[in-house]
Formats: C-alpha cells, structure tokens, sequence
C-alpha cells in the first residue's frame, strides 16, 4: 500500500455533499454487477455504501433476502430509507458496525478501502461480521499511485495493488482477483482500472 495524502478530509458532511451532487455513472453501475457476481439471496450488507445501487440489485435478486447500507453519511442514509423503505439502511462506523458476528452471508465494500485510515482494521469488521462461508467482495482502483488525485482528488489516502489487496484479505481461506477496467472514465483524466475481490471465510 501507498500513502497518498496525509490529511484524511473523509467525513460525513464531505460525503453528504458528494451525494447531493453526483451520481452513479455507467462505470459504477458495471462495478456493482461484477461486485454481485456471486450473490445468492440471503443476508447483504453494504459498508460504504452512500449511493451505491448495490443494496437494491441485490433485492431486486432475491426479494426475499435481508439487505442492509451502512454509511457515516446520515443526510445520505435518511434520504435513502425515505426514498427505499425496503431496504434497511443505517449510519454507522465500518470499523464497528454493533453487528453481532455472523451476521451477513455477503459483505460489500466498493471504493471504500481507499478512503479509510485503518484498513486492516476495516477488514478484521467484516470477517467479523460474515457468516461461515460467506464473501467479501470489494473494489478499489489499481495502483493509483500512479496519477494522485486524479479520481477523487484528495479524499483517497491509500493506493493498492495486487498483493497488497491479498496481503490485506490473508485471513480468508480463499481470494480471487480480477481487474476490470474502461477506455475512459466520465470526468477522469486517468483511465484507472479497479480491482475486484472476493474472499470467502
């Protein structure tokens, strides 16, 4: 891992903003297909979530599956659960969620890791939280180190690349890696391509 900032300006009212004023664009909604991918309908939730589509997808899946969102952004989750009584959203802190363990059968986590302080931390939660058998799957951009700044300006304080996404999921019995990536992103100079993991407990 590289650092790549050393003021964490990661914060509720910054991530409040963002979801007022962005949207999913076409490379996210392709993210959270591939982040679903092994998806089989029992109990979800999605850490980081602001406004992934994640949560719905997955209900829209398997209607009768527990799906939960989880995010430090409240302005964000009380909108959200207005908008989406179906699905149960909550705010909260991704290093202790006050899940009991084994909660979920499926963690996700995408673009989140990039923009934590302690992601080590971050990943013990989600082991925690997961049912025997159960994945995690997430996402970050690959080695953005490459080109600082460039996708999120100064809110990712890390930049990963392979090994260093296995080295971090070294407690899940299995791991698999695959990259995928786009000519262009909306708004993006540099073309990042994503890691996309999933560790099975």
């Amino acid at each position: 891992m590289k650092c790549l900032i050393q003021n964490n300006k990661n914060s509720p009212e910054t991530f409040n903003q963002i979801f007022k004023s962005k949207n999913p664009d076409w490379f996210d909604k392709k993210r959270y297909k591939v982040l679903l991918k092994y998806w089989k309908g029992e109990r979800l939730i999605d850490l980081g979530c602001l406004w992934s589509e994640v949560p719905l997808r997955a209900l829209y899946a398997q209607p009768d599956a527990i799906v939960w969102g989880l995010d430090q952004a409240n302005e964000a989750i009380e909108a959200l659960q207005r908008k989406y009584p179906e699905i149960n959203y909550a705010v909260g802190d991704v290093y202790d969620t006050q899940f009991p363990d084994r909660s979920f059968d499926y963690v996700v986590a995408g673009e989140l890791i990039e923009h934590l302080e302690e992601p080590e931390k971050f990943i013990k939660e989600a082991y925690r939280i997961l049912d025997d058998g159960g994945i995690l799957a997430l996402s970050t951009p690959l080695e953005e180190a490459k080109e600082i700044g460039a996708v999120d300006k100064e809110l990712h304080i890390w930049s990963y690349s392979k090994e260093d996404i296995k080295e971090l999921l070294t407690d899940f019995k299995q791991v698999n890696i695959k990259i995928i990536g786009s000519r262009f992103f909306p708004r993006y100079k540099y073309a990042f391509d994503t890691i996309i993991a999933f560790g099975t407990k």
